[in-house]
Order: structure tokens, then C-alpha cells, then sequence
């Protein structure tokens, strides 16, 4: 008997877990993910609870439910996505659509960022890119990379690490393997 007083309250989770899916996987917009006051409008006051379960139930396929804090901190701005618990390799970034060219571009903004303690002019990024990168691929990839969130601008065009960094890439792996294969982490 008390396993058919629980079947209404497992069936409401099973839809919620179901539905907290759908929301993630529609991409709105250009950004991916959806906000917390979304997820609460969509699923409740007790979103985090029915996230936590869908993070369990994909986890045999290799995904989780990632958060990134909003930039003010509250529940409200933070943003929550779908993403792979193993980066993917590069053959299947290369699947995905994303140039060669474009990830070196990326991964060398994101390096030269922290480098500078995570805060950079905007000139000094171009500058720095342009030794490496043709002017065009440069000018057009900053934009690019601040548009889709990979990196914030202020009005003083500083640069800094974007939320879409955070929760897409693991930075300290990046930055290990570009400093090992600069041969100043020795290789083991």
C-alpha cells in the first residue's frame, strides 16, 4: 500500500525530470542553457531538486547538469546546461563544425587572459593574436568569442574570461597542456 500512495508523487517527478530535459536541450537564443527564473517558471521552487535527479539519470551517457554562477551570484542569473563530463576529442570537435583554427584562436585568448591575471585591454589581446593569426581571423574571432560569451568586454574594452568558458572549458587542463607542450612542465 504505501508504494501506490508514492506512484502520483514519482509519476510528477518522472514529468518534471522529463520536462527539466526538454527545457535544457531547446536552445533559446544564442546562448545555451537557461537561467534559474527560468528553470523555477518551468518546474517550480524546487528546480534544483528535479535537476539533481536528471544529472543522475544522464550520467550513464556521459552528460551532467552543469551550473555557471550569474555575474550578480543569485539563483536567478545562474545558468544551467546540459554539457559532456569528458571534453570531447578533437575529431569530433571537428565534427561539430568548429575550425581547427578557430579553437587555436580561442584557447590562445583564453591562455594569454590568465596570463595577465585573468584581465586584459582588448588592443593587447588583438596584438598578441595578430604574431600568431592573420589580422581578419583576429578581429573577427574577439567579436565572435565576446558575442557567444567565451569572453566578457567591459566599456573600458577590458577582456575577461567568460561564463561560457567556465562551463564549457576546463581551463587548468588547457593551460596544462599548452604549458607542457611549451616544454615547461615536464612530461610524465
Amino acid at each position: 500500500m504505501v508504494t501506490n500512495s508514492m506512484e502520483p508523487e514519482r509519476a510528477l517527478l518522472e514529468r518534471k525530470v522529463r520536462k527539466s530535459f526538454q527545457v535544457l536541450i531547446l536552445q533559446r537564443g544564442r546562448n545555451p542553457g537557461v537561467k534559474g527564473w527560468e528553470m523555477k517558471r518551468h518546474l517550480g521552487k524546487d528546480y534544483k531538486k528535479i535537476l539533481e535527479v536528471l544529472s543522475e539519470d544522464i550520467a550513464p551517457m556521459g552528460l551532467e547538469v552543469y551550473q555557471v554562477k550569474g555575474a550578480d551570484g543569485s539563483d536567478d542569473s545562474t545558468r544551467y546546461m546540459l554539457r559532456f563530463k569528458e571534453p570531447p576529442s578533437l575529431s569530433e570537435a571537428e565534427t561539430a563544425g568548429i575550425r581547427i583554427d578557430d579553437l587555436a584562436v580561442l584557447a590562445s585568448s583564453i591562455a594569454f587572459i590568465n596570463s595577465k591575471q585573468g584581465r586584459v585591454g582588448r588592443r593587447e589581446l588583438e596584438q598578441f593574436l595578430r604574431e600568431k593569426f592573420p589580422k581578419w581571423r583576429v578581429e573577427y574571432s574577439v567579436d565572435r568569442y565576446v558575442k557567444r560569451g567565451y569572453i566578457d568586454q567591459d566599456d573600458k574594452s577590458l577582456l575577461r574570461i567568460g561564463w561560457r568558458t567556465r562551463a564549457e572549458i576546463d581551463e587548468r587542463t588547457l593551460m596544462t597542456l599548452i604549458l607542457s607542450r611549451s616544454g615547461e612542465i615536464p612530461s610524465s
